[in-house]
């Protein structure tokens, strides 16, 4: 048996191949517990750092830009945009790496850089129409700020359709995530320290800055199942290949998402599975255009949909495709190296 080692920030325990985990939500183990397991297969041992074996490793897997362990080979696995994570978007870090995979279409090779997605165990919710759907349109997202600007951020985008809801059709949305029971925040060391203080003053009195906010969710799919729309905005618009895991947690639950982000989602979704909101001016487009959507368009989108999930365009999005591309690069590149 080899070893080897995926690395990354909060990555500890080997939690992240443990499908039955209380921090499984909504599945998102899965990918990575199929692709230890498709390791397994190679006669390779996959850990996280803190489990790895005294023995040498034969390569790193780095899950976004990482310091590794030195002379040992190391590959990376870049699902965050620079946005996020800033040393993604820094050709220098990009050197210590054999082979980059990567969701953006722009850099992508077949080479050194391959094609990956954000990774989807893929489910057919049945088509079931508006009967068990008693809410009509929902916003699950963290309240954050990005350290960054940059006109493609969505972030602000996402708080003004929380806004315009709140304003003119509060009965109609409902909003879920972390931190929404305090105001909008800066970014980075300010942004921290105002969370410190909000934080505290909850504490001691009821914060209500978004009357919409309903709480966290245990498990997306709970919310989605009954709701009929998704307000579905990537964290930054127009970046091709794009594509999270948000617009498939909502297809995952026969939920329509209206969707804002990659500006190539069409090359990879049908456009006629979700609704695009850059086709419309403001959130109040968006919602008339929702409101006079008839049971039977709405059936539509729902087949349309499952039709996606069960085609081979579909394939790319889901778990084993993810496990098998980087399962097969690694292996076929270490043994071209034998």
């Amino acid at each position: 048996m080899k070893f080897a080692v995926l690395r990354g920030n909060g990555l500890t325990k080997n939690i992240i191949f443990d499908t039955a985990s209380p921090a499984n939500r909504d599945d998102c183990f899965a990918p990575y517990a199929l692709l230890r397991d498709k390791f397994a297969v190679s006669g390779i041992q996959l850990d996280t750092a803190d489990e790895s074996q005294e023995e040498a490793l034969v390569f790193e897997l780095h899950q976004d830009v990482q310091h590794g362990t030195k002379d040992v080979i190391r590959y990376l696995l870049m699902l965050e945009t620079e946005f996020v994570k800033i040393e993604n978007g820094d050709a220098a870090e990009w050197s210590q790496y054999k082979k980059i995979f990567t969701w953006n279409d722009d850099l992508v090779d077949g080479d050194r850089f391959i094609k990956i997605n954000f990774p989807n165990p893929i489910h057919i919710h049945p088509v079931d129409g508006f009967s068990p759907r008693d809410r009509f349109c929902c916003l699950i997202s963290g309240n954050r700020t990005l350290d960054v600007q940059d006109d493609r951020i969505l972030y602000p985008e996402r708080v003004r359709a929380i806004r315009w809801f709140e304003a003119h059709a509060p009965h109609d949305f409902d909003l879920y995530g972390v931190d929404w029971d305090m105001p909008v925040v800066h970014g980075g060391l300010a942004g921290k320290l105002e969370r410190r203080f909000w934080r505290m003053l909850g504490r001691f009195m009821a914060l209500q800055p978004f009357p919409s906010y309903r709480g966290r969710v245990a498990q997306k799919r709970d919310v989605l199942t009954r709701t009929r729309f998704a307000i579905c905005y990537e964290n930054v618009r127009d970046l091709p290949g794009y594509i999270t895991e948000k617009i498939f947690d909502c297809f995952f639950s026969g939920c329509v998402p209206v969707y804002w982000g990659a500006g190539n989602i069409t090359t990879h979704i049908p456009a006629d599975c979700f609704v695009d909101r850059r086709q419309f001016g403001d959130t109040e487009e968006v919602y008339n255009f929702l409101k006079a959507m008839t049971e039977q368009e709405f059936i539509g989108y729902q087949q349309r949909i499952a039709a996606f999930l069960q085609s081979d365009a579909a394939y790319p999005f889901g778990s084993e495709f993810f496990a098998e591309t980087i399962v097969t690069t690694i292996v076929q590149d270490l043994g071209s190296q034998a």
